[in-house]
């Protein structure tokens, strides 16, 4: 292809040149100013040369492929993970004014998707002034392209983008910041390294405020990077759960009125013995408000309050904390096997586990399957989070659902205020929840009192 270029009439190559960043109007100046022997060198140095700059412009190009990646598994639109990475490139100045960015073609080659996801991620970044776009020469970082980021720029951390919670929210606080005249940049911290380099990307951006999803266990340097936020004035809102020390805004679920009102359905059907089923995993806010639910539900009855089973997930210590979403699969076994030692561990079962998620119920009812214990007529199980596979499982769960939608418009409002000047002290709000009852609960058997050990 190279060599055709170089061997065909000045205008063919001419065009070559275009494709390699070289504009033709420069080139068609030089054409008529310089005489044929100019012309000639150039032309010589051009076969002489070509190949290592080609070679070198496409290493530069796969330098710049490399830092592009995308979650196929995730909730996150492919095109709106595109859009969102190549806009932190060019707004953190990774990607200079002028400089050109990868076609639709290899950015389609290289990410696996499809032309036209490419072109909607682009088309986007066209209309924010990020980028412009030349039929025949290319696409370019815009002109003063960083300075439609910074001040006008949300950064949104979360940790699991395979949770459909956390899609929901990220795209109702995209809309709601979006309708103010911010951008939003998000970014999945799968790690706790993740979650400070992340962090500190943000704060060199020069974001206008900070929606987090932040880890159970947060880093020393992770820490000090909030701290700077809140030292240059840049308003933080936690989503979930907060980070001690750092004085904040903080939106979440109403975790403890959820529990309380699920662990009350069960008792309305006239069961005693309810155990709560959790990950061994402690600092997480939600799980320590949906038990003191479970407790004040079960005490305000009158009924005995037992000590919660906990499971051991896998060891994962460089991660946020064990993701109960990621055990679907081959390590679900591992669950499985542990939630079955615990149920032929006791003397007497209980007659209702209370999950504290939906996965965990999942994982527990084909335990109990597996074990000979059928859902509900033996035990009745509920969850917590009301995720799409907890109504069309073989057992439709009871659980509590979650306003993910309502968490991401909470959250983006209350960082609003902040940003139009409110300086009272942080809040914490909370987001009803809604108990939806269906075919895993049931009243219990009456057998002597209770199911005798299987």
């Amino acid at each position: 292809m190279a060599t055709r270029i170089i061997t065909q009439r000045p205008a063919s190559w001419t065009a070559g040149l275009e494709h390699l960043g070289i504009e033709a109007g420069y080139f068609s100046d030089v054409a008529r100013c310089c005489r044929p022997c100019y012309i000639r060198a150039l032309y010589i140095h051009l076969c002489t040369n070509l190949k290592s700059f080609l070679l070198t412009n496409a290493e530069f190009m796969r330098d710049k492929l490399a830092r592009i990646r995308l979650d196929h598994n995730s909730y996150i639109s492919l095109h709106v993970q595109l859009h969102n990475q190549l806009r932190r490139l060019i707004a953190s100045g990774r990607w200079q004014d002028g400089e050109r960015i990868p076609t639709e073609t290899q950015l389609s080659r290289h990410l696996d998707i499809s032309r036209t996801t490419v072109r909607i991620a682009l088309q986007r970044l066209e209309v924010e002034g990020m980028i412009q776009r030349t039929a025949g020469r290319g696409t370019f970082v815009a002109h003063q392209a960083q300075n439609h980021g910074g001040s006008h720029a949300i950064g949104y951390i979360t940790h699991s983008f395979h949770n459909e919670i956390h899609s929901v929210m990220l795209s109702s606080a995209e809309t709601e910041l979006r309708s103010a005249g911010y951008q939003v940049i998000f970014s999945n911290a799968t790690t706790l390294a993740d979650e400070a380099a992340i962090l500190q990307q943000m704060l060199d951006e020069n974001v206008a405020g900070l929606l987090i999803w932040a880890s159970a266990r947060p880093t020393p340097d992770t820490i000090a990077v909030l701290e700077e936020f809140q030292r240059r004035g840049i308003p933080i809102v936690f989503i979930d759960r907060l980070i001690d020390g750092i004085e904040a805004d903080y939106v979440a679920s109403d975790n403890f009125g959820g529990a309380y009102e699920l662990v009350t359905h069960l008792i309305s059907l006239g069961h005693e013995h309810i155990v709560q089923l959790m990950p061994n995993i402690s600092g997480l806010r939600a799980i320590d408000e949906r038990h003191r639910g479970y407790v004040a539900a079960a005490q305000s009855q009158g009924l005995p309050v037992y000590a919660p089973w906990k499971l051991d997930p896998p060891e994962r210590p460089e991660f946020h904390e064990t993701d109960i979403y990621s055990l679907v699969g081959e390590k679900s076994e591992q669950i499985i096997e542990q939630v079955v030692q615990l149920l032929n561990a006791v003397e007497t079962k209980p007659t209702a586990i209370a999950c504290i998620n939906d996965i965990l119920a999942i994982i527990t009812i084909s335990a109990l399957r597996e074990i000979g214990i059928a859902v509900p007529e033996e035990v009745s199980v509920v969850g917590f989070d009301d995720i799409s596979m907890a109504s069309h499982i073989g057992v439709p769960l009871t659980t509590v659902a979650q306003n993910a939608y309502e968490l991401g418009v909470t959250a983006s409002k209350q960082l609003l205020y902040r940003l139009e000047g409110d300086d009272s002290a942080p809040r914490a709000r909370t987001v009803p929840t809604r108990l939806r009852v269906r075919a895993s609960t049931a009243a219990p058997l009456v057998d002597a009192g209770r199911l005798v050990s299987t």
